[in-house]
């Protein structure tokens, strides 16, 4: 990242904890902020006061899964300015349109490829 002027922050929901440890590893080496949330749940009581730059999202989580949770978040404006990224290791050739007609403004499918991941977050921030 070439610009830190406005450091870039992300909240990743996902319960697989080798993605998390993925997503820490990428971000720290761009020295950018990450939130890890498990769960639907946790995202949305944490999006109660915190408003991320990036929310990525698995679409298939415990309890709550991406796509009720997005609803809920538009529902309830939180985080009004963020952008929203699904993420899913159980996809189709329909997947990434059908995340965008749910309101995601982005895809990314597992696993993730940790040399583009950042600048993939970036270009749906509108940073990259």
């Amino acid at each position: 990242m070439s610009d830190q002027d406005e450091i870039l922050s992300v909240l990743l929901v996902d319960d697989d904890p080798h993605v998390g440890n993925v997503f820490e590893l990428v971000m720290n080496h761009y020295h950018l902020p990450l939130t890890v949330m498990q769960d639907a749940e946790s995202a949305l009581s944490y999006l109660q006061t915190n408003s991320p730059d990036v929310v990525v999202m698995d679409l298939f989580l415990p309890g709550l899964d991406g796509y009720q949770a997005l609803k809920q978040i538009r529902k309830n404006s939180l985080a009004p300015n963020a952008k929203f990224i699904a993420t899913t290791a159980y996809y189709t050739a329909e997947t990434e349109q059908d995340a965008a007609n749910r309101g995601f403004d982005g895809y990314l499918p597992k696993p993730v490829n940790s040399n583009t991941l950042v600048p993939y977050i970036l270009s749906v921030a509108g940073r990259g």
